[in-house]
């Protein structure tokens, strides 16, 4: 190779590059500086572990245990059998609304919500709180609404899907103390002493929260497709009050005789005077009274002292679209639009439920009568190999029914 090629690839090797003596000192004058930074750094990262595990060991995240499920097999919707056997019961409480959806039965007691199989009563999902109990459970177009109590207001609320119990929202109230709860569809409508509250079930936003002025007590609210009828008492007077069952609006106040009971905001708006038992029919528009009349004989105030202080219409329509509501004052009632308002009065008592398109449902001992919405006539008794709790209302589950009261039974076919 020629000596003139072979110099050609000696690599030349670049000067040392020597650090500026300003930076050599710089880094030397603030080294214990830095070290001291790191030190600091590194002590605020276990500083803030620790205090994220004694915060989850204290706090609620460490107080939840739950499960969730795949959705059960659809029970095909059939006309009730005419006798039935209890399939399986439960203790726990139902939730109010439908406890009932799509094969799963929602019940509660303590600390824990339970979606059940309804066709074994296994359970499939649960949620639990260790360190609060619950106030009340919900349960209306698939939508599981858990109310605890914490501190003493029953204000913490989660939402669930109710065929699998996965839980949807969280959120905290503001109202305070013990609350009733009753559902209409897409709302749940909330009642304590001093407050009135709608969320949507869906996602848990307020739709509107109404307060009684100071000093004043509210009664009941019942929710219907009129709106939310509320009577409250405050010093020296008594009040009747209309708002929109889903928008944040008033619709007129009047000023009562008597603290009445809201019995009917679906086909039409009556309140009833518990002395008296007489009821008042007011209109829609601006509640002016339209007319009074004097309920039947059997019923009593008692009746009316029983029902709930939140509560939604049971309201359903006939072949012809007539519209009715339906009201246990110690008779079942049907209640209308159009000319007098009720329409007809049969001796049955407990709280009503619709089974099937146009059949209402009483239960009475071992047996279920399902009215006919147009006459009240009983048009199928079911009969039961067991007697449920006297409080229960039936809701259709296959060919089968519900009974839900103070606890929970299903019959099956």
């Amino acid at each position: 190779m020629d000596p003139v090629e072979s110099q050609s690839h000696v690599a030349v090797a670049a000067p040392l590059q020597l650090e500026h003596p300003a930076l050599t000192r710089y880094r030397l004058r603030n080294r214990r500086a830095m070290r001291i930074y790191a030190a600091v750094i590194a002590l605020l990262i276990v500083l803030g572990f620790v205090a994220v595990r004694i915060a989850y060991a204290h706090g609620d995240l460490n107080k939840v245990s739950s499960t969730v499920a795949t959705a059960p097999a659809p029970i095909p919707v059939t006309q009730t059998a005419s006798r039935l056997t209890a399939s399986w019961g439960s203790a726990d409480h139902p939730a109010v609304g439908s406890p009932y959806s799509d094969g799963i039965v929602v019940t509660w007691a303590g600390h824990t919500v339970t979606g059940r199989d309804a066709v074994t009563g296994a359970p499939r999902w649960h949620y639990t709180r260790s360190n609060v109990s619950l106030c009340s459970v919900d349960q209306q177009d698939r939508s599981t609404i858990a109310i605890y109590r914490r501190n003493g207001n029953c204000d913490q609320v989660t939402g669930f899907e109710t065929v699998t119990g996965k839980p949807k929202w969280y959120r905290t109230l503001t109202d305070n103390g013990s609350v009733s709860v009753s559902s209409a569809p897409n709302v749940v409508l909330i009642v304590s002493s001093t407050s009135v509250h709608v969320i949507d079930n869906a996602g848990g936003l307020d739709r509107w929260q109404w307060w009684a002025p100071a000093g004043c007590t509210v009664g009941r609210a019942l929710g219907g497709s009129s709106g939310v009828l509320i009577s409250y008492s405050c010093p020296g007077e008594h009040r009747l009050m209309l708002r929109d069952l889903v928008g944040d609006s008033q619709k007129w106040t009047v000023v009562t005789d008597q603290l009445l009971v809201p019995v009917s905001a679906g086909v039409a708006l009556n309140a009833v005077d518990p002395k008296t038992l007489m009821m008042t029919t007011y209109s829609a528009a601006k509640g002016a009274v339209v007319r009074t009349d004097t309920l039947p004989s059997s019923a009593t105030s008692a009746g009316l002292a029983a029902l709930p202080a939140s509560q939604t219409v049971v309201q359903g329509s006939d072949a012809r679209n007539r519209q009715f509501e339906f009201v246990d004052l110690g008779k079942l009632m049907c209640l209308q639009a159009v000319g007098p308002p009720v329409r007809w009065a049969v001796d049955a008592s407990g709280q009503p439920s619709l089974v099937g398109a146009t059949t209402v449902a009483t239960v009475s001992g071992s047996s279920v009568a399902l009215h006919d919405f147009d006459t009240g006539r009983i048009t199928t008794t079911v009969e039961l190999n067991s007697t449920p709790p006297g409080d229960s209302r039936a809701f259709a589950v296959g060919a089968g029914l519900l009974l839900a009261g103070s606890s929970v039974q299903m019959y099956a076919s």
